[in-house]
């Protein structure tokens, strides 16, 4: 019940509509809660459902975007790198004095290796023609990982344009291993170190614009190829080549936003359908509390409470010398009037404990005047309301 109230008062100051003064104290007294048990329970049932109907619906109202952001791609492209290579050997057997190795072709054996001849191809391809420019610049770096490392410049930075869909562009690198061996044995000496592994990085710095009539593309991507000289381990001393292909591609996109109305629609109903949900579940609940069985003693206290200024309670059925004329009474409050109407006579009260437990006890109220006796009475169990 306080729950109830808090409810009413809270609904009465709302600022979301404004009913009349009577509104309230109507709704408080309405059918709504004279109806039966049964029929609130079936009302209650609706109202939960239509309380859990109305979330899931709140909830999927809410999983829809307002807003819908599309992404609609207006370009493509790629960035194409490929490193080739031959290898120039100094007479040998295993490979029957054959002088030159290309990638596929077999193991770079160091000891068998004077040089290398590196060519190093761009392609940028777009879908859409552009004015394109790529600038280049090739540099390389000589490392004992995890000691030291040696910058090298190897050629001045270029540039090549192109108008179209395509750009394209070469460099070549020539690497001798007297080159490499007499440059890392210098800088092992200086720094008193040694490695079983030398690595030498080909670094073409590529920075590439493109300006297409959807959009401009700037990019900058470093390429890079790894020689790395292997000595000493179980597979002898060898050249590993790794980074031979980069294919890297892009696209210029344009991000719509869709405005989605319907969903908010969508949810203002829902939010509708939630409030009628919820003020008909408290309202059903408050009425079923109304209607709930309570125990014979508060039904016979409710049933006395206006008239307990009147009433008195006797422990035993008084005993009388002469026969009384005993009348009926159709209801407590008739009995009352009556005794009022007599100069104020008192109201008796007797509780008759059944003869069986967990019988219906009979509430006996009367009057007495003079040879007659005014009666009401009922009997009452726990699970019922009083029977006259």
């Amino acid at each position: 019940m306080g729950g109830a109230k808090k409810f009413w008062k809270v609904a009465e100051k709302s600022k979301l509509f404004r009913p009349t003064r009577n509104f309230w104290k109507a709704a408080k007294t309405s059918k709504l809660f004279r109806l039966k048990r049964t029929s609130l329970i079936i009302l209650l049932a609706f109202f939960v459902l239509l309380s859990l109907t109305a979330i899931m619906g709140v909830s999927s109202a809410h999983s829809l975007p307002v807003e819908e952001e599309n992404v609609i791609t207006l370009s493509r492209y790629r960035h194409v790198c490929e490193y080739d290579y031959i290898a120039g050997l100094k007479p040998n057997e295993i490979y029957e004095n054959r002088l030159t190795l290309s990638p596929g072709e077999g193991t770079l054996y160091i000891n068998i290796v004077e040089n290398v001849a590196i060519t190093f191809h761009y392609t940028f391809i777009c879908d859409n023609p552009a004015s394109i420019t790529t600038e280049y610049l090739v540099s390389m770096d000589l490392e004992s990982p995890g000691k030291w490392i040696k910058h090298l410049t190897m050629a001045p930075q270029n540039s090549v344009s192109s108008n179209g869909e395509r750009l394209e562009f070469s460099t070549e690198l020539f690497i001798t291993t007297t080159w490499f061996e007499e440059l890392k044995a210098v800088i092992d000496a200086e720094t008193g170190t040694s490695s079983s592994t030398y690595n030498l990085r080909v670094k073409p710095e590529i920075h590439t614009v493109a300006e297409t009539d959807v959009g401009t593309i700037d990019e900058s991507l470093v390429p890079e190829l790894v020689m790395s000289f292997n000595y000493g381990g179980a597979e002898g001393n060898q050249i590993v080549m790794s980074g031979l292909e980069n294919d890297i591609p892009g696209t210029i996109q344009r991000t719509e936003t869709t405005y989605h109305g319907e969903v908010l629609a969508y949810r203002n109903i829902f939010y509708v359908v939630s409030a009628v949900a919820f003020v008909g579940l408290i309202g059903t609940a408050w009425g079923f509390m109304r209607t709930r069985s309570k125990s014979p003693e508060k039904l016979v206290e409710k049933i006395i409470e206006p008239f307990k200024e009147v009433v008195v309670e006797v422990a035993e059925e008084p005993s009388y010398k002469k026969q009384r004329a005993t009348i009926a009474m159709k209801s407590l409050e008739d009995l009352v009037s009556l005794a009022e109407s007599l100069g104020g006579k008192p109201v008796l009260y007797l509780k008759k404990p059944p003869h069986i437990p967990g019988a219906e006890q009979t509430h006996t109220f009367y009057v007495l005047d003079g040879m007659t006796r005014y009666e009401y009475s009922f009997k009452l169990s726990g699970k019922s309301g009083p029977k006259a």
